[in-house]
């Protein structure tokens, strides 16, 4: 029964923890961009794509996660395997 109870937690902070992290994402996204709005019509005008707009403003963002995802999954391997 106290591993159910301890899954049921872990679980329910996982997800918490997630939506945070993307709520962040999110708003950090929203900041940048709207911070960026003149460059964004100055590339526009110049005949830049929406695509390769962007591409431009997700280049940080995806560098960044993947990092992270290099760092954390591992670490979550292991103590997993430790764990379990």
């Amino acid at each position: 029964m106290n591993e159910i109870q301890t899954r049921k937690l872990f679980s329910m902070f996982s997800f918490l923890a997630i939506f945070t992290a993307s709520l962040g994402l999110f708003g950090l996204a929203s900041f940048i961009a709207d911070s960026k709005t003149k460059e964004i019509g100055i590339r526009k005008i110049m005949g830049a794509s929406v695509p390769k707009i962007i591409n431009h403003l997700n280049k940080r963002f995806v560098k960044w996660v993947l990092i992270d995802n290099l760092i954390a999954l591992p670490l979550a391997w292991y103590v997993m395997s430790r764990w379990m």
